[in-house]
């Protein structure tokens, strides 16, 4: 990650026209990155500590100024070049994602660099982009080949200016800053702060016709979020280029499927509403005040969705959940597996075995309506064995007295919890789903 954030650092100079990094640069530049970063006109360091702070940067309460500390060296080797002579230690506006916990027992462990490196890296924040989760941040910047990257970069900037807000309010001469994003989904975690964003850049693209210009697969995204509240460990995940792309078209085409539509409160525009109504419904709701906790198992299968897998089994876990509770099922389930399964390729199944086993399910749900067989729901769910589900799947087909076509099961033992999963979700979709929905 340190190399792929430098050269975000390195793209930035460039587009200023940066070529040399000198102490007169230093000086003459330094609040730019922030400026860029923040959307805000900067005028001393003291503004721009602050604005790092909400930023979620972890400096110190004795932080006050920023260009002491590439200005002021010391002899040793920089972390990335190799070379000796003079260094500056890394801070958290320098480099802000070291894993400090690995520095607390041996000093000689924390990186240094050289003043060009130093302020390079330090320049990447111009390309950083932060998303606030709950009482946390969620940041993000994206990584490939120059030309590539500044032609995603351009795209994804123009689309962030309309999202992103720092807004300032000024008390008694002391300016407060607080950060805004304007998304469609809700976010509690850093998986479904990325996604959410994710489906607006997707939406952005259509609607500006960039689609096919602006391409995701030699650009890779790396996501970082704090793990503790004191900023010593940070964790990363990291997406590559090709799933990005595939990430962008699977969401393109299920947002396609949309119809405008009154949602409670709210009303959804036709490339929000599929994509909403699946994903807003996949809380489960739990006593107590933190909603977080609410949205632990969408975050989960969010961040596998993010990484190319479509878990039909995790999915099937928080839609029993919600049916317990007699809460709607997520809408248009359909459309998200096929989506997925189509540009993906299925880990597991294929898009013709996932419709095959979806549709016996289904007409299995519905067979079961006006019956006292519900039981049977859970017996299959329960069902800890292949030879155990398929006894209690015939069972089943003889209280209701009809025979189905259940080949797919058979031909899929080998994955029978995925298979079970489907057929379950098919199931309930026929039984509980509202008229008109999926």
């Amino acid at each position: 990650m340190l190399d792929a954030y430098l050269k975000s650092g390195e793209l930035f100079l460039k587009s200023i026209g940066i070529t040399e990094i000198t102490e007169e640069t230093i000086r003459r530049a330094y609040l730019w990155p922030v400026e860029e970063m923040s959307g805000l006109s900067v005028e001393n360091e003291k503004e721009a500590v602050a604005i790092l702070r909400k930023f979620g940067f972890e400096l110190s309460g004795k932080t006050s100024e920023l260009l002491p500390s590439f200005l002021k060296t010391s002899k040793g080797t920089c972390s990335i070049c190799g070379g000796t002579g003079k260094v500056v230690g890394n801070k958290a506006f320098i480099f802000p994602f070291e894993r400090k916990i690995d520095s607390i027992v041996n000093d000689n462990n924390r990186l240094t660099f050289c003043q060009e490196h130093a302020f390079t890296l330090y320049s990447a924040m111009a390309n950083l982009f932060t998303v606030p989760v709950g009482e946390k941040t969620l940041k993000f910047f994206f990584a490939g080949p120059e030309r590539d990257l500044r032609r995603f970069l351009k795209a994804f900037k123009s689309f962030w200016r309309e999202r992103f807000e720092v807004v300032v309010r000024e008390r008694n001469g002391k300016k407060g800053y607080s950060l805004r994003v304007n998304l469609t989904l809700s976010k509690n975690h850093p998986n479904e702060a990325f996604f959410a964003v994710l489906h607006e850049f997707v939406k952005s693209l259509h609607n500006r016709r960039l689609l096919g210009e602006v391409s995701g697969r030699t650009i890779r995204a790396y996501l970082v979020q704090r793990l503790d509240k004191r900023g010593q460990r940070y964790g990363e995940r990291v997406i590559e280029g090709t799933t990005l792309e595939s990430l962008i078209a699977f969401l393109d085409r299920v947002q396609g499927q949309g119809k405008e539509v009154q949602w409670g409160k709210r009303h959804l525009q036709p490339r929000d509403s599929a994509v909403a109504l699946f994903y807003e419904n996949l809380e489960i709701p739990r006593s107590g005040r933190d909603r977080s906790k609410n949205t632990l198992e969408r975050e989960e299968f969010i961040g596998k969705l993010l990484a190319g897998r479509f878990d039909f089994v995790l999915l099937n876990s928080i839609m029993m959940e919600r049916a317990k509770k007699k809460l709607p099922l997520p809408l248009y389930y359909h459309t998200w597996a096929v989506s997925y399964l189509e540009v993906f390729g299925g880990d597991v199944v294929d898009v013709e075995t996932f419709k095959q086993i979806n549709g016996l399910g289904y007409a299995l749900g519905k067979a079961m309506r006006g019956t006292n067989l519900e039981r049977y729901l859970w017996e299959l769910f329960r069902a800890r064995g292949f030879e155990e589900f398929v006894n209690k799947l015939v069972e089943l087909q003889a209280k209701l007295e009809t025979t189905l076509d259940i080949r797919p099961i058979y031909e899929n033992e080998r994955e029978w919890k995925v298979v079970k999963a489907i057929l379950l979700n098919g199931m309930l979709n026929a039984l509980y789903s509202r008229e008109g929905g999926e």
